[in-house]
């Protein structure tokens, strides 16, 4: 059968391709100015009043065609009858599908108008067809490391070596392919005594103890190698299909899962299989993530031995360890706390990719997000041929932002920040974000009772397994801060500087962050003080150490005290 009695066949009973058609014309001319004219081979429309746009295809070779004729009859549709994307449907019927699957699943990912595939199944004789809903094929994202990994530890470079193989063994009966293990040496400056002490200072602080009441081991163990391990980000369906592997786990995952949004049961899969066994060889386990392991490389005691690669990740010659490295730590965004990235604003896809990936990267910072995608749409209006260099630092720390900034050693690099840069041969700009003082801030107790039922536990465990606070820009707000953003426009005769407002930029004078985060300390020295009086007694080695002790955080709540 040809073609042409193809379309003829679907044209006498449109409705057995989709219920809701209406045929307004066979062979419908579309001029157009810009490029080739051509027959659209049955135009329909819908019961929304939508353009339907149905191309017909007979034979692999013809297929190979169908979605270079789309495009150009969908642009033709637009500016002919001057329809929008939302208006118009496009439909491939075919009777030969292993050629255009592929590009047809890709092309529907990424266009902006509904794209529809059908398989067309002819009678023996052919003089009737049924028509099936073609499934689109799941599109590869690429190389994306999931962003929960695994820090397994060991006392002997054998015992790391012995630790490898199980890793590479445990995820091969599991069938995961793609995966990485960094190879890590830690020397530790800590005597076991002086872990010790510091573990029962902790404890006694958060009992109300005396120290001599807690009872603990004379000797903790000193584990100075590690194996940090991540995987390819897997799908849903992959994560189950190996937990099937015993059917208890599979059942009380699918339970679990009901209740859970789509970034909590990923999170939750990936754990699920890295928990399943077989489990690896290890001294002691922690878990881990990119604000982890930042800050653990930044460490001047800390090694990078070797990467071992699997998978993907062995076969691409062209990825660079660094590459991997920065990837681990979340500068793609990965983590929703850091992001780095250069790019072409007249490279569209570009700005395609990079959109999602800030939608991605600021889903817990609303505000932010929103500030920064509208920066983006306004480069590209101001600055069509520019340049933008972007890093965004967004730790989502929430208490934890505060105490950071005053106790560490250049701490105001721990406070939340972006920077985005603007080149182009006209024009110099900076837009950047910092946080500013906004109304009264509650006391320490006040925000303990309402985000943490007044648990200073609950705080500290809210930072110490997954580096995260998912209602930090609540907490934030309720710490007397805000998310704000600024710009600066780079002219001959100086700087003229402008704030976000209302989703207006409006005239200030200059603005830092560091005068910013000066002008709340000085507000707020208070609230300052109780945060640091409260933590900082915990904060002595024992809970937010890079692993130099061997037993888990966990595991410290059930300890019992010895009392005289």
């Amino acid at each position: 059968m040809k073609e042409s009695q193809l379309r003829d066949l679907i044209s006498l009973n449109i409705n057995k391709l989709k219920s809701d058609l209406t045929l307004l014309k066979k062979e419908q001319y579309i001029p157009n100015e810009l490029g080739t004219r051509g027959f659209i081979d049955l135009y329909a429309k819908d019961e929304f009043g939508n353009h339907v746009l149905i191309e017909i295809k007979r034979s692999n070779t013809a297929s190979r065609e169908a979605l270079h004729e789309v495009n150009k009859y969908v642009e033709g549709v637009k500016k002919h009858l001057g329809a929008k994307d939302t208006e118009i449907t496009a439909i491939i019927a075919s009777t030969e599908w292993s050629e255009l699957i592929v590009p047809f699943s890709r092309f529907a990912e990424d266009t902006t108008f509904s794209l529809q595939g059908y398989r067309i199944i002819l009678s023996d004789d052919g003089t009737d067809f049924s028509a099936e809903l073609v499934q689109l094929l799941p599109i590869s994202q690429g190389r994306f490391i999931a962003p929960w990994h695994n820090m397994n530890w060991y006392g002997t470079k054998n015992a790391l070596e012995s630790g490898i193989l199980s890793i590479q063994q445990s995820y091969q009966e599991k069938g995961i392919d793609d995966y990485i293990i960094v190879k890590l040496y830690v020397k530790s400056e800590i005597s076991s005594e002086d872990r010790v002490n510091a573990m029962r200072r902790s404890i006694a602080q958060m009992s109300g103890v005396d120290e001599s009441e807690v009872s603990l081991p004379s000797e903790i163990p000193v584990h100075e190698y590690i194996a940090y391990s991540a995987t390819q980000l897997m799908t849903k369906e992959r994560c189950l299909q190996i937990l099937s592997r015993n059917d208890e786990t599979l059942e009380e995952a699918q339970e679990i899962l009901s209740d859970m949004e789509e970034d909590e049961a990923l999170s939750y899969l990936h754990e699920s299989v890295e928990a399943m066994e077989p489990r690896p060889q290890s001294d002691y386990y922690e878990i881990g993530y990119a604000a982890k392991l930042e800050k653990l490389l930044r460490e001047p005691n800390c090694k990078i031995l070797d990467i071992a690669r699997n998978g993907s990740f062995l076969r691409n010659a062209l990825l660079s360890d660094e590459t991997i490295i920065s990837e681990l730590c979340g500068d793609d965004g990965s983590s929703g706390q850091k992001f780095k990235k250069r790019i072409y604003v007249n490279n569209t896809a570009h700005v395609r990719q990079l959109k999602n990936e800030l939608e991605s990267c600021l889903a817990d910072n609303p505000v932010w997000k929103s500030h920064i995608l509208r920066i983006v749409e306004e480069i590209q209006l101001e600055f069509p041929d520019s340049e933008i260099d972007i890093s965004i630092y967004n730790p989502c720390t929430g208490v934890f932002t505060i105490y950071y900034a005053m106790t560490k050693e250049e701490g105001v690099l721990f406070l939340p920040s972006y920077h985005i840069i603007v080149r182009s041969d006209s024009e110099k700009r900076m837009y950047y974000g910092a946080l500013e003082k906004n109304g009264t801030a509650l006391t320490f107790p006040q925000i303990l009772d309402k985000y943490y039922e007044g648990n200073l536990m609950a705080l500290l465990l809210s930072v110490t397994w997954g580096g995260k606070e998912y209602r930090d820009t609540d907490v934030i707000e309720d710490l007397g801060l805000q998310y704000r953003s600024f710009r600066c426009d780079i002219v001959e005769d100086g700087n003229v500087f402008f704030r976000l407002r209302d989703d207006k930029w409006r005239s200030c004078e200059k603005v830092d962050i560091f005068s910013l985060f000066s002008d709340y300390l000085e507000s707020n020295d208070k609230l300052i003080h109780q945060i640091i009086t409260k933590i900082h007694p915990l904060n002595q080695g024992a809970f937010f150490g890079h692993g130099s002790i061997s037993v888990p955080l966990e595991e410290l709540v059930n300890i019992n005290f010895t009392k005289k």
